[in-house]
């Protein structure tokens, strides 16, 4: 009606959705995940809560990226501080030792300096993501 009378009603936007909620189950601390990212490639473990396990011989990328302005971001640098952490784990970009971090963005990090959700990279060997194994609901 009311556009009848030259009037544009506002458009009714769908609620946003909240941050996913992801839940770890003992049955995935034995399900191996795989990583064939940006030049990276690992074997990961989710062995506990706050537990992930890069298996040695993971491949890490070995290029950082670059913001548009030229310089090393906040990711960059992160996962930079992760990799001087653990430098006696990995040589010439091949882990030579089994890397324990803490959280699935920590494993992205590390391996392929992020940039990308790791939910959706790690996945099974029938091609289910972790994000699709894990996701309980939106808060």
């Amino acid at each position: 009606m009311l556009a009848l009378l030259g009037i544009k009603s506002a458009a009714v936007k769908a609620p946003k959705k909240g941050k996913a909620t992801h839940r770890f189950n003992q049955q995935l601390a034995t399900m191996p995940f795989y990583v064939d990212y940006n030049g990276s490639q690992a074997i990961v473990y989710w062995q506990k809560r706050n537990q992930l396990v890069i298996k040695a011989g993971a491949q890490l990328a070995s290029k950082v990226p670059l913001n548009k302005n030229g310089e090393v971001g906040f990711s960059a640098r992160f996962a930079q501080q992760l990799r001087e952490e653990h430098k006696n784990d990995f040589s010439d970009f091949i882990t030579t030792k089994d890397v324990s971090l803490k959280s699935v963005n920590e494993v992205g990090l590390f391996l392929y300096f992020g940039g990308t959700n790791s939910w959706q990279v790690l996945h099974n060997d029938q091609g289910k993501t972790l994000d699709e194994l894990t996701i309980m609901s939106a808060q």
